[in-house]
Protein backbone atom coordinates (compact mmCIF):
# COMPACT_ATOMS: atom_id res chain seq x y z
CA UNK A 1 0.00 0.00 0.00
CA UNK A 2 2.93 2.53 0.70
CA UNK A 3 4.28 1.76 -3.17
CA UNK A 4 0.92 2.82 -4.63
CA UNK A 5 -0.20 5.81 -2.35
CA UNK A 6 3.44 7.17 -2.46
CA UNK A 7 3.17 7.56 -6.31
CA UNK A 8 0.57 9.65 -7.80
CA UNK A 9 -0.40 7.95 -11.35
CA UNK A 10 -0.53 4.67 -8.99
CA UNK A 11 -2.67 6.35 -6.42
CA UNK A 12 -5.25 7.81 -9.22
CA UNK A 13 -5.73 4.13 -10.69
CA UNK A 14 -6.48 2.74 -7.36
CA UNK A 15 -9.03 5.05 -6.05
CA UNK A 16 -10.92 4.37 -9.60
CA UNK A 17 -10.61 0.98 -9.39
CA UNK A 18 -11.90 0.90 -5.58
CA UNK A 19 -14.84 3.11 -6.15
CA UNK A 20 -16.38 0.81 -9.41
CA UNK A 21 -16.08 -1.81 -7.22
CA UNK A 22 -17.69 -0.38 -4.14
CA UNK A 23 -20.26 1.13 -6.79
CA UNK A 24 -20.45 -2.39 -7.80
CA UNK A 25 -20.60 -4.41 -4.74
CA UNK A 26 -23.48 -1.42 -3.14
CA UNK A 27 -25.42 -2.53 -6.28
CA UNK A 28 -25.49 -5.80 -6.14
CA UNK A 29 -26.25 -5.58 -2.30
CA UNK A 30 -29.16 -3.58 -2.42
CA UNK A 31 -30.96 -4.31 -5.76
CA UNK A 32 -29.38 -8.01 -6.96
CA UNK A 33 -29.71 -9.48 -3.96
CA UNK A 34 -32.64 -8.76 -2.74
CA UNK A 35 -34.35 -9.72 -6.13
CA UNK A 36 -33.58 -13.45 -5.40
CA UNK A 37 -33.61 -13.64 -1.54
CA UNK A 38 -36.48 -10.74 -0.37
CA UNK A 39 -35.09 -11.57 3.21
CA UNK A 40 -31.48 -10.13 2.59
CA UNK A 41 -33.29 -6.53 2.32
CA UNK A 42 -31.99 -3.63 4.31
CA UNK A 43 -33.65 -0.39 5.42
CA UNK A 44 -32.02 2.91 5.77
CA UNK A 45 -31.82 2.37 9.70
CA UNK A 46 -30.18 -0.93 9.50
CA UNK A 47 -27.95 0.03 7.13
CA UNK A 48 -26.72 2.52 8.70
CA UNK A 49 -26.40 0.40 11.78
CA UNK A 50 -24.62 -2.51 10.23
CA UNK A 51 -21.67 0.27 8.72
CA UNK A 52 -21.35 1.62 12.40
CA UNK A 53 -20.90 -1.84 13.29
CA UNK A 54 -18.19 -2.29 10.61
CA UNK A 55 -16.49 1.04 11.50
CA UNK A 56 -16.16 0.34 14.74
CA UNK A 57 -14.56 -2.83 14.27
CA UNK A 58 -12.56 -2.16 11.31
CA UNK A 59 -11.03 0.85 13.12
CA UNK A 60 -10.11 -1.10 16.35
CA UNK A 61 -8.14 -3.63 14.10
CA UNK A 62 -6.36 -0.97 12.16
CA UNK A 63 -5.47 0.40 15.02
CA UNK A 64 -4.18 -2.40 16.90
CA UNK A 65 -2.49 -3.98 13.83
CA UNK A 66 -0.60 -0.10 13.18
CA UNK A 67 0.55 -0.26 16.38
CA UNK A 68 1.60 -3.76 16.89
CA UNK A 69 3.58 -3.27 13.71
CA UNK A 70 5.24 -0.52 14.55
CA UNK A 71 6.34 -1.76 18.05
CA UNK A 72 7.39 -4.71 16.24
CA UNK A 73 9.43 -2.90 13.90
CA UNK A 74 13.35 -2.52 14.69
CA UNK A 75 14.87 0.92 14.74
CA UNK A 76 17.17 0.15 12.60
CA UNK A 77 15.20 -1.16 9.85
CA UNK A 78 13.21 2.44 10.04
CA UNK A 79 16.26 4.38 9.84
CA UNK A 80 17.75 2.25 6.99
CA UNK A 81 14.50 2.79 4.46
CA UNK A 82 15.03 3.11 0.36
CA UNK A 83 11.86 3.30 -1.27
CA UNK A 84 11.74 2.33 -5.42
CA UNK A 85 10.48 5.79 -7.73
CA UNK A 86 9.12 5.11 -10.79
CA UNK A 87 10.89 6.32 -13.94
CA UNK A 88 7.73 8.90 -14.39
CA UNK A 89 8.04 10.00 -11.27
CA UNK A 90 11.96 11.05 -11.37
CA UNK A 91 11.90 14.46 -12.94
CA UNK A 92 8.85 15.48 -10.64
CA UNK A 93 10.71 14.63 -7.30
CA UNK A 94 14.05 16.39 -8.05
CA UNK A 95 12.51 19.61 -9.12
CA UNK A 96 10.13 19.81 -5.85
CA UNK A 97 13.79 19.05 -4.28
CA UNK A 98 15.40 22.26 -6.07
CA UNK A 99 13.17 24.82 -5.19
CA UNK A 100 13.30 24.20 -1.37
CA UNK A 101 16.86 22.80 -0.43
CA UNK A 102 19.49 24.76 0.55
CA UNK A 103 22.60 22.29 -1.00
CA UNK A 104 22.91 20.51 -4.05
CA UNK A 105 25.33 17.30 -4.49
CA UNK A 106 25.49 15.72 -7.81
CA UNK A 107 27.79 12.89 -8.32
CA UNK A 108 27.45 11.23 -12.18
CA UNK A 109 29.08 11.55 -15.17
CA UNK A 110 28.17 14.68 -17.43
CA UNK A 111 25.64 16.81 -15.50
CA UNK A 112 23.25 17.25 -18.47
CA UNK A 113 20.20 17.54 -16.16
CA UNK A 114 22.21 19.42 -13.64
CA UNK A 115 23.19 22.23 -16.47
CA UNK A 116 19.61 22.35 -17.60
CA UNK A 117 17.62 22.29 -14.45
CA UNK A 118 19.45 22.14 -10.91
CA UNK A 119 21.39 25.40 -11.41
CA UNK A 120 18.94 27.71 -13.28
CA UNK A 121 16.04 26.58 -10.47
CA UNK A 122 18.18 26.64 -7.78
CA UNK A 123 19.60 30.44 -8.88
CA UNK A 124 16.08 31.63 -9.54
CA UNK A 125 15.21 30.21 -5.69
CA UNK A 126 18.09 31.95 -4.21
CA UNK A 127 16.84 35.19 -5.84
CA UNK A 128 13.24 35.21 -4.87
CA UNK A 129 14.32 34.04 -1.50
CA UNK A 130 17.46 36.23 -0.88
CA UNK A 131 19.06 32.96 0.55
CA UNK A 132 22.24 31.41 -0.59
CA UNK A 133 22.59 28.18 -2.48
CA UNK A 134 25.37 25.71 -2.35
CA UNK A 135 25.83 23.44 -5.47
CA UNK A 136 28.62 20.25 -5.30
CA UNK A 137 29.07 18.80 -8.63
CA UNK A 138 31.09 15.93 -9.57
CA UNK A 139 31.81 15.18 -13.16
CA UNK A 140 34.14 13.24 -15.62
CA UNK A 141 37.62 14.65 -16.22
CA UNK A 142 37.14 15.57 -19.90
CA UNK A 143 40.68 15.79 -20.20
CA UNK A 144 41.14 11.77 -19.26
CA UNK A 145 40.81 10.81 -23.14
CA UNK A 146 40.65 7.12 -22.24
CA UNK A 147 37.96 7.54 -19.48
CA UNK A 148 35.69 9.43 -21.77
CA UNK A 149 36.27 6.82 -24.80
CA UNK A 150 35.60 3.88 -22.12
CA UNK A 151 32.35 6.68 -21.03
CA UNK A 152 30.93 6.65 -24.46
CA UNK A 153 31.01 2.96 -25.41
CA UNK A 154 29.26 2.27 -22.09
CA UNK A 155 26.57 5.01 -23.14
CA UNK A 156 26.25 3.24 -26.59
CA UNK A 157 25.73 -0.29 -24.78
CA UNK A 158 22.37 1.02 -23.21
CA UNK A 159 19.18 0.99 -24.42
CA UNK A 160 18.78 5.13 -24.39
CA UNK A 161 22.56 5.37 -26.47
CA UNK A 162 20.73 4.60 -29.68
CA UNK A 163 18.73 8.28 -29.81
CA UNK A 164 19.88 11.44 -30.20
CA UNK A 165 23.60 12.30 -30.71
CA UNK A 166 25.86 9.21 -30.85
CA UNK A 167 28.14 8.47 -27.80
CA UNK A 168 31.52 9.25 -28.60
CA UNK A 169 34.79 10.78 -26.72
CA UNK A 170 34.04 14.07 -28.48
CA UNK A 171 30.58 14.21 -27.49
CA UNK A 172 31.14 13.16 -23.39
CA UNK A 173 33.80 15.80 -23.07
CA UNK A 174 31.40 18.50 -25.35
CA UNK A 175 28.96 17.45 -21.85
CA UNK A 176 31.58 17.68 -19.58
CA UNK A 177 32.86 21.21 -20.85
CA UNK A 178 29.20 22.27 -21.03
CA UNK A 179 28.34 21.59 -17.76
CA UNK A 180 31.39 23.09 -16.02
CA UNK A 181 31.18 26.31 -17.92
CA UNK A 182 27.44 26.80 -16.91
CA UNK A 183 28.69 26.28 -13.87
CA UNK A 184 31.24 28.84 -13.92
CA UNK A 185 28.69 31.31 -15.67
CA UNK A 186 26.47 31.28 -12.80
CA UNK A 187 28.72 31.38 -10.17
CA UNK A 188 30.24 34.70 -11.38
CA UNK A 189 26.61 35.72 -12.43
CA UNK A 190 24.36 34.65 -8.94
CA UNK A 191 26.31 35.94 -5.96
CA UNK A 192 24.14 33.83 -3.67
CA UNK A 193 25.66 30.92 -5.29
CA UNK A 194 28.63 28.58 -4.68
CA UNK A 195 29.51 26.34 -6.54
CA UNK A 196 32.55 23.62 -6.43
CA UNK A 197 33.08 21.40 -9.13
CA UNK A 198 35.60 18.47 -9.45
CA UNK A 199 36.42 16.48 -11.82
CA UNK A 200 37.11 12.26 -11.76
CA UNK A 201 38.94 9.73 -12.84
CA UNK A 202 36.14 7.21 -13.01
CA UNK A 203 32.87 6.46 -13.74
CA UNK A 204 29.96 4.57 -12.43
CA UNK A 205 26.53 3.10 -13.73
CA UNK A 206 24.43 5.05 -11.01
CA UNK A 207 24.14 8.72 -10.43
CA UNK A 208 23.51 10.68 -7.52
CA UNK A 209 21.18 13.81 -6.55
CA UNK A 210 21.49 14.79 -2.77
CA UNK A 211 18.98 17.44 -1.23
CA UNK A 212 18.46 18.43 1.90
CA UNK A 213 15.31 16.34 1.61
CA UNK A 214 16.30 12.94 0.01
CA UNK A 215 18.85 11.42 -2.20
CA UNK A 216 18.10 9.84 -5.58
CA UNK A 217 20.29 7.41 -7.29
CA UNK A 218 19.37 7.12 -10.90
CA UNK A 219 20.83 5.33 -14.14
CA UNK A 220 21.11 6.58 -17.42
CA UNK A 221 18.54 4.69 -18.55
CA UNK A 222 15.03 6.89 -18.92
CA UNK A 223 12.96 3.45 -18.46
CA UNK A 224 14.89 2.42 -15.11
CA UNK A 225 13.46 3.16 -11.86
CA UNK A 226 15.40 4.86 -8.89
CA UNK A 227 16.21 4.60 -5.28
CA UNK A 228 15.12 7.18 -2.38
CA UNK A 229 16.62 7.56 0.77
CA UNK A 230 15.04 10.27 3.37
CA UNK A 231 17.18 12.43 5.14
CA UNK A 232 18.35 11.34 8.66
CA UNK A 233 18.49 7.48 6.98
CA UNK A 234 21.10 5.41 6.89
CA UNK A 235 21.51 5.33 3.46
CA UNK A 236 21.55 8.80 2.77
CA UNK A 237 24.33 9.57 5.43
CA UNK A 238 26.20 7.43 3.76
CA UNK A 239 25.50 8.58 0.13
CA UNK A 240 27.20 12.04 1.40
CA UNK A 241 30.16 10.13 2.75
CA UNK A 242 31.05 8.78 -0.47
CA UNK A 243 30.94 11.87 -2.25
CA UNK A 244 32.99 13.31 -0.11
CA UNK A 245 35.58 10.69 -0.48
CA UNK A 246 34.93 11.36 -4.18
CA UNK A 247 35.46 14.54 -4.09
CA UNK A 248 38.71 14.47 -1.93
CA UNK A 249 40.37 11.97 -4.65
CA UNK A 250 39.33 14.41 -7.65
CA UNK A 251 40.72 17.56 -8.40
CA UNK A 252 38.30 20.55 -8.11
CA UNK A 253 37.76 23.29 -10.75
CA UNK A 254 39.31 26.71 -9.62
CA UNK A 255 39.13 29.98 -11.93
CA UNK A 256 42.23 32.31 -12.87
CA UNK A 257 40.04 35.10 -12.00
CA UNK A 258 37.17 36.64 -12.37
CA UNK A 259 34.91 36.01 -15.51
CA UNK A 260 31.95 38.36 -17.18
CA UNK A 261 30.64 35.77 -19.78
CA UNK A 262 28.64 37.34 -22.45
CA UNK A 263 24.82 36.40 -23.02
CA UNK A 264 24.73 34.22 -25.36
CA UNK A 265 27.95 32.71 -24.97
CA UNK A 266 30.10 32.48 -28.00
CA UNK A 267 33.68 30.67 -28.76
CA UNK A 268 35.63 33.76 -27.95
CA UNK A 269 33.78 33.14 -24.03
CA UNK A 270 34.10 29.67 -24.23
CA UNK A 271 37.66 29.65 -25.10
CA UNK A 272 39.02 31.76 -22.19
CA UNK A 273 36.84 29.97 -19.73
CA UNK A 274 37.78 26.89 -20.86
CA UNK A 275 41.41 27.95 -20.05
CA UNK A 276 41.09 30.36 -16.98
CA UNK A 277 39.44 26.81 -15.41
CA UNK A 278 41.76 24.63 -17.13
CA UNK A 279 38.88 22.48 -18.38
CA UNK A 280 40.06 21.12 -21.34
CA UNK A 281 43.78 21.42 -23.47
CA UNK A 282 42.95 25.07 -25.51
CA UNK A 283 45.14 23.08 -28.36
CA UNK A 284 42.64 20.18 -28.45
CA UNK A 285 38.97 22.06 -28.12
CA UNK A 286 39.44 22.50 -32.11
CA UNK A 287 39.22 18.90 -32.31
CA UNK A 288 35.44 19.39 -30.56
CA UNK A 289 31.94 19.70 -32.12
CA UNK A 290 32.15 23.62 -31.28
CA UNK A 291 28.72 25.03 -32.52
CA UNK A 292 27.03 21.92 -30.52
CA UNK A 293 29.02 22.47 -27.58
CA UNK A 294 27.71 26.19 -27.28
CA UNK A 295 24.48 25.27 -28.57
CA UNK A 296 24.47 23.13 -25.32
CA UNK A 297 25.43 25.86 -22.92
CA UNK A 298 23.02 28.94 -24.56
CA UNK A 299 20.14 26.04 -25.17
CA UNK A 300 20.48 23.10 -22.41
CA UNK A 301 17.73 20.81 -22.90
CA UNK A 302 16.34 18.86 -20.47
CA UNK A 303 17.13 14.81 -20.61
CA UNK A 304 13.82 13.77 -18.51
Amino acid sequence: MDEIFSKQHYRRTFFVLVALVLALALTARFFVLPSFAPAQSLTGAALLGSLLDNLVVSLFLTVFLGAFVFWLTPAIVKRSAIDVVAPKQINPLLKSAVSTTRAWIYKGACGRYTRATTIPKMAEAARTESIGRDINICLLNPKNDDLCAAYATYRRSLKSGSSGTPWSREAVQEEIIATAVTALMFQFSEPLLRIRVFFVDHFSAFRLDISDQFVVITKEDKEASALRADSGTYFYDSYKDDVRLTERQSKEMVCCGKLVFSNPVDEKKLREAVKCADIFDDSKLSGLDIKRLIDSINKPSDPY
